[in-house]
């Protein structure tokens, strides 16, 4: 049985201004100060993770491509860019997290410190144990449906009033026949200090797609499912932002050359919700191919861009 969200002593803060224009920045071929006056509106930098201690006590842990990256947070937001840290990836495996069960509290505590020792706004939260989502997790796995309740609340008691939490789930974990849509249980439960979620539409065959076949009972993990009643969640549409890889090397499926996705996806997206479009993510930055100098460059002609409002 999931927990129901607790009371919390701070809110989480008004959205800020979509559509979004959010690339991930996973890597040190280009360096993060190439970001700097291309038309993103958020940066999420990836990854920070965690470990126990020998003393028991929750320590962060920044690699080498996050580290390189940290320097450029103020110039970032001098360009007037949202900068977060996501938590997790393909970084945290199930043998990460399960020493970390049950220290929800000190772990919010311990990515708070990190956020504002470096003048972060917010924390993105990217969870990849998909087994401890089953409805009955493995004995050897934990339940991360309770872990995700329990971290999100203590984040949004421990982060500053005006910081932004956000999640990255995939597409299967909004389907109710798969183990029972997860994600829609999760978000019931925290959803109010959720900024914006960003669904994976890639590395899962037969959920990256994110418009509906069919708009009039349109399936429960698309961008019309997710925002509509009938999908489980009726989740606003504003806090809904379409993931997709950039360059073809970025993910094993789910990617569409840029313009495809701009005529595809984007703009059909934008024309239906406008202002309340939440946005697109791209999966991750560089300068290096011709497909991340269109998202770099032309590929947010197709979104509606309002300035994005610093927390």
């Amino acid at each position: 049985m999931l927990l129901a969200a607790a009371p919390t002593q701070a809110q989480a803060p008004e959205a800020d201004g979509t559509p979004r224009f959010v690339v991930y920045y996973n890597s040190d071929a280009s360096p993060a100060s190439a970001l700097i006056g291309l038309p993103y509106t958020h940066v999420i930098l990836s990854f920070l993770t965690a470990r126990l201690g020998d003393d028991g006590s929750v320590e962060i842990v920044v690699g080498d491509g996050l580290a390189s990256a940290l320097p450029t947070v103020g110039l970032l937001q001098a360009d007037s860019k949202v900068v977060s840290v996501s938590f997790g990836g393909g970084d945290m495996g199930n043998a990460a997290y399960v020493p970390l069960v049950g220290k929800e509290t000190e772990l919010a505590a311990a990515i708070a410190s990190f956020v504002e020792e470096n003048g972060l706004d917010g924390v993105d939260i990217d969870f990849e144990v998909s087994g401890s989502l089953f409805t009955t997790p493995p004995s050897h796995s934990f339940d991360g449906r309770l872990f995700l309740i329990a971290l999100t609340q203590a984040l949004r008691l421990a982060l500053a009033s005006d910081a932004i939490i956000t999640h990255a789930p995939q597409g299967p974990f909004f389907n109710p026949g798969w183990h029972g849509g997860p994600y829609i249980e999760i978000l019931k439960a925290v959803g109010d200090h959720v900024d914006w979620i960003t669904v994976q539409y890639y590395n899962n065959p037969g959920y990256n797609d994110p418009l509906a076949a069919d708009t009039e009972s349109p399936a429960p993990w698309t961008y019309q499912g997710l925002t509509s009643a009938d999908g489980g969640l009726n989740w606003p549409p504003e806090k809904v932002v379409v993931g997709k890889p950039i360059y073809v090397h970025d993910a094993a499926n789910g990617y569409l050359a840029p313009q495809d996705l701009l005529d595809q996806i984007v703009r059909p997206l934008a024309e239906q919700y406008g202002q309340n479009f939440g946005g697109l993510a791209g999966w991750q930055f560089s300068t290096l191919t011709d497909d991340h100098q269109f998202w770099n460059t032309e590929m947010a002609a197709g979104l509606i861009i309002a300035p994005a409002t610093s927390p």
